[in-house]
């Protein structure tokens, strides 16, 4: 990511407006054994003017995460951040849109003139998919069409193509693929992912991302 040598106290706010995992960034940035406070970095969050601010510890037991039920709900924008239609007349196409880095992807391709559509998982994320829905319509230019969501298991080839083919109807092409869906696991030992969990994980991760650019 980046040199913790080049990243002091008066740059890192700058940094870490760039990413609204911003607690990753620092626990990344400043290993365990670095940090003077006493204070768990897992319960600090790094707001976009640069203060610190008390976060309580997150838990979800099922995937996938959703954002609304999080405290405070994540940033997925830095209120500095100036467009300059760099993407005026583009169409993106936005793998798990709905949350998250997505949301965030999503949100500054709309501010630069992007017209977005997403996917998300059905019947699982809809809360987070029709805020995401919101968010985008308030921010796209005027120029861009309406932002489209559209529900798909992007592991596997036929759904990947019929992703492609709605948004291409909708708005006629695709300009730019972000593959950003993605799901993962947590495992104490590798004897505990058996291959279920592993085709699962591959699906997602990996042929999705075939799939789709092909």
């Amino acid at each position: 990511m980046f040199s913790r040598s080049l990243i002091s106290s008066r740059v890192l706010p700058t940094v870490l407006s760039w990413y609204p995992n911003k607690t990753q960034v620092i626990r990344n940035l400043f290993p365990r054994k670095q940090r003077k406070s006493p204070v768990r970095l897992l319960d600090i969050r790094m707001a976009s003017d640069g203060q610190q601010q008390q976060v309580p510890p997150q838990k979800q037991d099922a995937q996938p995460g959703k954002e609304h039920v999080m405290n405070p709900i994540p940033e997925y924008y830095s209120t500095n951040y100036q467009p300059s239609n760099k993407l005026q007349g583009k169409v993106a196409l936005v793998t798990g849109g709905d949350s998250g880095i997505g949301r965030a992807v999503c949100h500054s391709f709309a501010l630069e003139g992007a017209t977005v559509a997403f996917t998300y998982v059905k019947s699982q994320e809809e809360k987070d998919t029709q805020d995401s829905l919101e968010i985008l319509r308030k921010a796209k230019t005027s120029d861009a069409k309406d932002p489209l969501a559209v529900s798909a298991d992007l592991g596997y080839d036929k759904n990947c193509k019929q992703v492609v083919d709605e948004v291409v109807k909708a708005f006629g092409r695709i300009d730019i693929l972000v593959n950003n869906a993605a799901e993962q696991y947590k495992a104490s030992s590798v004897e505990e992912i058996d291959e279920e969990r592993l085709d699962r994980v591959f699906r997602t991760n990996i042929y999705s991302q075939f799939f789709l650019a092909r």
